[in-house]
């Protein structure tokens, strides 16, 4: 039997705690030439490894007990278990961060699940061949040392026969010399010796071609670890060190960052201009002279084009054509960058947004109780015109600081948005005409409105105020003049737009609004602040820094996204783009007049002067009022006045027991109540919730009499 023959059958061990699994992979792997070993446990594949050498484990990463990389790390850490390669097979996480967690525990490769026969079958033959050829040079090594050991015995005694033959004959001759006979045998003798070593001489010739065939199948072994190296997915470069004198790259570091073999081989990182940062670099071999392997060093690089990437770089110390080289890695994280950072933008803007909720929900109050004394009050200084012109002063502050609340609102996304099917370009018209009368003269204003579908569903006054405030921003970068448009298209969003966004949108056809100028543009600082609220670059009383914020929070609101162009003296472009929807344009309600009424209404705030004026509007209006300052109070009054109370006004946000407690506590002792809610702030979907606790409706604040008086007569007449 041949040395090849002796190797013909290579031992693989198959570890997974399922043997459906197991099963799975020696249907496979069967007809081949594999003894396939199983391993239902990682202490099971530790044992069957120590009793036999195996030519590649299969290994399972997700088991009870002792899972692959615990496994693979055991393997790795016992000498006589070390060398065997192993693939990691899994159905799990297929990041590069995890997959490079497997080969710091010792993996060689990974095979994700479900595996794909072909692919897993060509892996497999590739390491079971390097174990045949391993074997075979050892066994052809073993073979070769006892040859010579055999032959240099044979040929000590042969040596020695001949000294021995030597002595004979000096004594033979010391005696006169022996009888002819005696000579022609040892002659005879001789030339058996000679024969021997003639044969010795051929069969060293055979050894000689014996070793040639077995350099012949290394250098086939090492043309698969090339090609490894040349199809890998990560990108990889093989340096001098310690001068870092790039030798080899692969191909997809070419691909990756635009450098071919010409332009780098030959060369070192500084002459390239690689690393963004020099710092990193000699911190990099710093690390390199100090621990020799490096893993997961973050830096920047810059590719051929100098776009600077971010990567996770990783390094052992190898030899390479016989100098001392490093075998660099680089693990491109330019996109998880981008996404943590996205990820960090929305958690601001949620957090400010919440801020910005909070301090427009106190405003409300304080406004309502403002609003509602002027309203009162003017009917007591009719006679009074320098006092009606004080107060009128007073009502056009306090509506000046609801429209600051309703931004603050819009921003925040806690404001109450109607949800109606809203005409687009009939809203842009709307605003050009408020702008024409607000603009200089030198601003031309121009519209390319070419949308086939203008129709969104969302909040007309929200997305004409969103539209006004990109209007008003180009008119004040146009100090000197220019030309602000407005245009609308269709556009189709695709996947990959929507995964590279900032903002949380989906596939699907869309609007396009976009508002530009040639005003004097922006600079790449100050872009990146231009949402957050109170942020300006207008001079102090030129803007209040609200205006982009409520851009941005209208357009998220209503499930779009925002994109700027602009340049230093170059003007600005803003693109809106929102959902497009179905339908016909909603015509807002018409003013009414004001309607008193008769009966009960328990008015219950915990702020004292909002039920002062309350009280005031309500009896103004013919209601008699009871007051209560909280949940709990008002459970008393209402049980003691239920005959008299027709309507409970309640607020949301109180101490001792707050709005929705409250509310669900009247209705389980009271079913037939009738409570409306009042608040400073409203998220979406707290109305439909609430009413689902049996609430009538919900009443925004600050509001005026005309309005509470119009939503009090309604719930009471809808009883």
């Amino acid at each position: 039997m041949s040395l090849a023959e002796q190797n013909s059958t290579v031992p693989i061990l198959l570890v997974d705690d399922r043997s459906e699994n197991l099963l799975s992979l020696e249907e496979l792997l069967s007809g081949q030439g594999y003894d396939l070993v199983r391993a239902t446990s990682g202490n099971e594949a530790l044992r069957q490894s120590l009793r036999q050498d195996f030519a590649l484990i299969l290994l399972d990463v997700q088991m009870p007990e002792m899972d692959g990389f615990e496994t693979a790390e055991l393997l790795r850490a016992n000498p006589k278990t070390r060398h065997i390669p192993i693939i990691f097979v899994t159905a799990g996480e297929r990041e590069l961060q995890f997959q490079f967690k497997g080969y710091d525990a010792g993996a060689v490769d990974y095979l994700a699940k479900p595996i794909e026969p072909l692919f897993l079958q060509s892996k497999v033959g590739i390491f079971a061949e390097m174990y045949r050829q391993r074997h075979y040079l050892e066994m052809l090594k073993q073979h070769l040392e006892e040859l010579v050991e055999q032959r240099t015995l044979e040929l000590r005694h042969s040596t020695a026969a001949l000294t021995t033959s030597n002595e004979e004959l000096q004594l033979r001759n010391r005696e006169l010399k022996s009888t002819e006979e005696l000579l022609r045998r040892q002659v005879n003798e001789s030339v058996e010796i000679s024969d021997q070593l003639l044969a010795t001489e051929e069969m060293l010739r055979v050894q000689i071609r014996e070793f040639q065939t077995a350099q012949k199948l290394l250098n086939e072994s090492n043309i698969s670890l090339q090609t490894l190296f040349d199809v890998s997915p990560l990108a990889i470069v093989v340096s001098s060190y310690p001068d870092g004198i790039i030798r080899q790259i692969n191909h997809t570091f070419s691909d990756d960052f635009g450098y071919t073999d010409e332009r780098v081989v030959g060369r070192n990182g500084l002459e390239l201009g690689l690393w963004v940062d020099n710092q990193d670099r000699e911190r990099f071999f710093k690390l390199v002279h100090d621990e020799e392997s490096v893993s997961a060093f973050a830096t920047r690089i810059n590719t051929f084009d100098r776009e600077s990437r971010h990567v996770m770089l990783y390094s052992n110390p190898m030899d390479f054509k016989h100098e001392k080289c490093l075998l660099l890695v680089f693990l491109d994280v330019t996109e998880q960058k981008r996404m943590e950072e996205q990820i960090r933008q929305t958690q601001k803007m949620d957090l400010i947004g919440q801020l910005a909720g909070g301090v427009a929900h106190d405003f409300n109050n304080m406004l309502t109780a403002i609003l509602g004394s002027a309203e009162l009050m003017a009917f007591h200084i009719q006679n009074n015109p320098a006092a009606l012109k004080l107060l009128g002063n007073i009502q056009q502050a306090a509506s000046r600081s609801a429209e600051l609340t309703g931004q603050l609102l819009a921003f925040s996304r806690k404001g109450q948005r109607n949800s109606l099917h809203v005409n687009v370009e009939s809203t842009i018209h709307d605003v050009i005409s408020l702008l024409e009368r607000t603009i200089d003269k030198n601003i031309l204003l121009e519209t390319r409105l070419v949308a086939e579908n203008a129709y969104i569903t969302g909040d007309p006054a929200l997305l004409q105020n969103a539209l006004l405030n990109l209007g008003i921003n180009a008119r004040d970068a146009m100090p000197e003049g220019g030309v602000i448009t407005f245009a609308t298209a269709n556009v189709e969003l695709d996947s990959g737009y929507c995964d590279s966004s900032n903002f949380s949108i989906t596939p699907g056809s869309y609007i396009e609004v976009s508002v530009s100028d040639t005003g004097v543009g922006m600079s790449k600082a100050v872009i990146q602040h231009i949402y957050e609220p109170f942020f300006t670059t207008k001079k102090v009383g030129k803007g209040t820094g609200l205006g982009l914020a409520v851009v941005y929070g209208t357009v998220t609101d209503h499930h779009g996204c925002i994109s700027i162009y602009s340049e230093p003296g170059m003007g600005t472009v803003f693109k809106l783009y929102l959902p497009i929807s179905e339908g016909r344009e909603t015509e807002s309600a018409s003013s009414e007049e004001l309607i008193h009424g008769s009966g009960g209404v328990l008015l219950v705030d915990d702020e004292e002067i909002l039920r002062d004026v309350g009280r005031s509007i309500l009896e103004d209006i013919g209601y008699k009022v009871y007051l209560a300052e909280n949940g709990e109070q008002a459970m008393e009054i209402y049980a003691q006045e239920k005959h008299h109370i027709d309507l409970v006004i309640l607020d949301m946000v109180m101490p001792v027991m707050g709005g929705r407690e409250t509310l669900r506590r009247l209705k389980e002792s009271y079913p037939d109540i009738r409570v409306l809610i009042s608040s400073g702030f409203h998220q979406e979907g707290t109305a439909e919730e609430l009413e689902k606790l049996g609430a009538r409706g919900f009443l925004q604040k600050p509001y005026m009499r005309q309005e509470l008086c119009r939503v009090i007569a309604e719930v009471i007449g809808n009883g």
